[in-house]
């Protein structure tokens, strides 16, 4: 567990590995955070419905010494937020919308700030470099995080890099076996789990395919298994609950890496002039009659 991250991100990171009777430890952390400095262990468990011996487990699990340790952690990350104007709260409601605003907003802002100070120099040159240097690139992803990896496979080949989103991880399992040392598998997935995702690994790790990993779970075993591993710190369990990722920070990540390609990738101005050639003519305003 990074010192620097907060102890709502580490909650929400360690979310889906969590038991369902520790999840309710967490939800009731989640939804009260600034009430948690005030309470023992006891009355935790009592009012989140879960035994002391649940608590216990739920700290460590989350990479906590002991429940003294998680609350002083809370305590200091209370003491240096920032305290929104008007009313205060913990849920969104219509009843209280400009309040509720403020929460998402915050949560927000906390998701990217979170996810800045994960991502190591080390890690962001390693990454630019692979991107850079790769023959090829093949994405990879389930469910709404395909989309992610479908705009930035764009935006790669806009400045010449060759990069392959397929439509659907059918295909993507397909291509996989096509993939050769010199390539890329880059691979997106906020919770970390998907058997999908594990052949797809297994193809890349076959052919000696580096792997560059985002991911919500840094200790999920595709994160492991992978050479670069960004975490996106998300705050989702606040707001929408675990099974509905806003995606805010992957694209953060993404957003990063491409203003890196731009500014240092090879040939990148020749390559837009090139796109602005063969793509301008569909944006300008007079029509075209043949």
């Amino acid at each position: 567990m990074s010192p620097q991250e907060s102890a709502v991100n580490t909650i929400c990171a360690a979310y889906e590995a969590l038991s369902d009777t520790e999840k309710k430890v967490a939800d009731f952390i989640i939804q009260n955070v600034s009430e948690v400095a005030k309470l023992s262990l006891r009355d935790i468990a009592v009012r989140s419905e879960a035994s002391s011996a649940t608590v216990s487990r739920f700290v460590r699990h989350i990479g906590y010494e002991s429940f003294s340790d998680l609350r002083l952690a809370i305590a200091s990350d209370q003491a240096g937020a920032d305290v929104p104007e008007g009313d205060e709260v913990s849920e969104i409601s219509l009843d209280n919308m400009d309040a509720s605003i403020s929460y998402i907003l915050e949560n927000k802002i906390q998701e990217l700030k979170g996810t800045a100070e994960q991502m190591n120099s080390d890690n962001v040159s390693k990454a630019v470099g692979l991107i850079m240097n790769s023959d090829s690139i093949l994405f990879a992803a389930v469910g709404n995080s395909i989309p992610i990896c479908s705009n930035f496979a764009f935006r790669l080949g806009q400045i010449g890099i060759r990069a392959n989103c397929p439509a659907n991880t059918e295909v993507m399992i397909l291509d996989s076996l096509s993939l050769r040392r010199n390539d890329l598998l880059f691979v997106v997935s906020s919770s970390g789990y998907s058997h999908r995702l594990e052949t797809i690994v297994d193809n890349a790790e076959d052919s000696g395919t580096p792997i560059l990993f985002i991911t919500s779970n840094p200790a999920s075993v595709l994160a492991l298994r992978s050479d670069v591993v960004f975490t996106a710190v998300m705050r989702d369990p606040m707001l929408t609950g675990p099974q509905f990722s806003t995606h805010v920070p992957e694209n953060f990540i993404v957003e990063t890496l491409f203003m890196f390609l731009l500014a240092h990738g090879k040939n990148v101005r020749e390559h837009v002039r090139m796109e602005r050639k063969s793509l301008g003519r569909d944006k300008e305003n007079t029509p075209t009659f043949y």
